[in-house]
């Protein structure tokens, strides 16, 4: 086993509730998905967020493999914000990153241009600190290009279209888990397979996020599960 199979059997280990135990006092993810729901109704009445379109139920056969029973299916849109905008002044001095600035693969890094909002306000992808980016378009959406945007000037940015942009909302999920999720390859190999456009200029489908199934646990595990990963995975480039 290569170290790159075995950190993919590692998160995959992660994603399926099998990297960590499951502890009955630290509650379960149906509570956790109640308490989401809750937030999200409660913005959408103060119009802090957009109100959504209905997402299709989860059948039985869309599940693809078994978690633990403390764990729940979610489709990701249901449980977190999407491509949100950022309204703030134009002379606000924000972080501009184009897709160079992100790093590849396993690594939660980037780097960041300093530029006047009004520069960058429109013809680009809006985000924030504490978002996670997530490149959509091949081949840097196979190559994990994902990172969680930390320390932005004046805590927003904006940067490349070929961005899809994922915020927690109000600190319900662990944002590390799921860009773990993100690098994970049952979320790359599904994202590949609902590739639109033409070859060279090939982009995961629209409602490709919105959709995606979510193995979602207690927010407890799931700083356990990222404890864990941290733990191992440097374990992982030092075999390489």
């Amino acid at each position: 086993m290569t170290p790159q199979e075995l950190k993919n059997s590692i998160l995959q280990q992660a994603i399926q509730g099998k990297l960590v135990e499951q502890r009955p006092e630290e509650g379960t993810a149906e509570e956790l998905f109640e308490q989401i729901q809750k937030e999200k109704q409660r913005l959408i009445a103060d119009g802090k967020i957009k109100k959504e379109k209905p997402l299709p139920e989860i059948t039985e056969d869309e599940k693809p493999f078994d978690i633990p029973e403390n764990w729940k299916w979610v489709r990701l849109g249901s449980i977190v914000e999407l491509n949100p905008k950022n309204d703030i002044d134009d002379l606000l001095e924000v972080s501009f990153i184009p897709m160079t600035h992100i790093a590849d693969g396993y690594r939660n890094e980037h780097t960041f241009e300093v530029k006047k909002w009004g520069e960058i306000r429109k013809g680009f992808t809006h985000f924030a600190t504490g978002d996670i980016g997530i490149a959509k378009i091949t081949p840097c959406f196979q190559n994990k290009k994902s990172v969680i945007f930390t320390e932005l000037k004046n805590g927003y940015g904006a940067g490349t279209t070929e961005l899809s942009i994922v915020r927690v909302v109000n600190n319900s999920m662990l944002k590390e888990y799921l860009l773990w999720f993100f690098k994970s390859a049952y979320f790359i190999d599904n994202g590949v397979r609902s590739f639109t456009g033409t070859a060279g200029q090939q982009r995961i489908h629209k409602d490709y996020l919105s959709n995606c199934l979510l193995p979602l646990p207690p927010l407890s595990e799931q700083k356990r599960i990222v404890a864990k990963l941290e733990q191992l995975l440097p374990l992982c480039e030092r075999l390489k």
